[in-house]
């Protein structure tokens, strides 16, 4: 990994995302960019005005940074913007260092509008082509237990890959998750059917493990271990189970717009777990949704 943008917004929760990213750019040898996105004057508050862009926000970040002496052995940058959507700016910047990993903080759902149109993390993830790592807790060190959920598809398959990269050392452990419907056709004849869809998710998780088996044979560390499982129920619910089990620091999912009522939100598992995460989290957006 060459390049990784660091998006924060000065807040105190985005220590973390600073800390993480500069630990990640140290162990991946990759150039750290940083950006910061001001509202523009006219929507800028008297206090925002005083940390506009032209009045000491770049001062600002380059004496937060100059607090952290891991930064000295990281190439990077820094870039301070004026926009009224921050994630265009954020996705733009992306674009244009060719970063293959976007770390941002944690972005409460404060306002009412946000309900609506989403946190700028989820529009970073919608209409950016970048993964993206939310940082919820304060890096101790590399991650040591990762939680990857499939659901067999392309972006699944990438977050688990990226997650293998961003922590080679640590133990990975893979889930998927699936759902046999209540029925009223009798006990035997439901218990008969829940076994043939047991049996053929069970096949397509270890179809989905054989695919990517060549590729994580050659990023697995001789300390790490590798299992995966299938366990019934719905996913979201589980993954938080799973996470507390194993202890993961990250958890790691492919994630899909969602296409007919609310087309500008993140669909499923994405948006709940990014909504009340049990840790850092990873998305990786399937291929077919990209632009």
């Amino acid at each position: 990994m060459r390049s990784i943008l660091l998006a924060t917004d000065l807040s105190g929760e985005t220590d973390r995302a600073f800390e993480r990213a500069i630990k990640l750019a140290l162990a991946l040898t990759a150039t750290l960019h940083i950006i910061h996105v001001c509202p523009p004057p006219s929507l800028a508050s008297e206090e925002n005005v005083a940390n506009s862009p032209n009045q000491g926000v770049k001062d600002r970040l380059n004496s937060y940074l100059a607090s952290n002496k891991e930064l000295a052995s990281v190439e990077h940058t820094i870039s301070v913007k004026e926009s009224r959507e921050p994630f265009a700016e954020i996705i733009k910047l992306a674009d244009e260092v060719n970063a293959e990993l976007i770390v941002m903080g944690m972005h409460g759902k404060s306002k009412l509008r946000d309900r609506f149109v989403g946190t700028t993390i989820e529009k970073v993830i919608r209409k950016g082509n970048q993964p993206v790592l939310m940082v919820k807790d304060k890096p101790l060190g590399g991650y040591k237990n990762l939680l990857v959920g499939t659901d067999f598809s392309a972006g699944s398959s990438q977050a688990l890959h990226l997650a293998r990269k961003l922590a080679p050392k640590g133990n990975l452990n893979l889930i998927h998750f699936y759902y046999i419907p209540d029925t009223d056709i009798g006990d035997k004849i439901s218990q008969y059917a829940g076994d043939v869809i047991e049996t053929s998710e069970k096949a397509k998780l270890e179809a989905f493990v054989n695919d990517c088996s060549a590729d994580l044979k050659k990023m697995v560390s001789e300390q790490s271990d590798f299992h995966y499982r299938l366990a019934q129920g719905e996913a979201y619910s589980g993954l938080l189970r799973e996470a507390a089990e194993v202890n993961a620091e990250l958890v790691a999912i492919g994630a899909h717009s969602r296409p007919n009522l609310m087309p500008y939100k993140l669909g499923g598992i994405a948006h709940d777990i990014l909504t009340n995460p049990p840790c850092d989290v990873l998305v990786v957006r399937r291929l077919s949704d990209y632009p």
